[in-house]
């Protein structure tokens, strides 16, 4: 079985899942492409809003030795985007968990 890992990162931390906004982060051998796309649909189930952006990283680019997290720099704007869009529709959807 493989190694991969999958973050959630929820907009917000109150109990419940209506109204919340998720982004993924994953790695592996191809980044966690294909959890992080399973994922998108359960989360769509759970009425999850999730945002476009995701961040991946390769086992074989960002990490030395396959085991020190080095990732590399293109990442960074990459980040920088899905919290930005996070954070848009962690706002936008308050409404709806008030």
């Amino acid at each position: 079985m493989s190694d991969l890992k999958i973050a959630i990162i929820l907009g917000s931390t109150r109990p419940g899942r209506r109204g919340k906004a998720a982004a993924f982060v994953g790695y592996g051998g191809a980044g966690g492409a294909r959890s992080i796309e399973h994922l998108r649909a359960v989360s769509s189930e759970l009425q999850l809003a999730h945002v476009r952006q995701t961040v991946m990283f390769s086992l074989m680019t960002d990490f030395e030795n396959f085991s020190v997290f080095a990732p590399a720099a293109h990442h960074d704007a990459l980040a920088v985007t899905l919290f930005t869009q996070l954070e848009s529709w962690a706002s936008a959807l308050k409404a709806i968990r008030h």
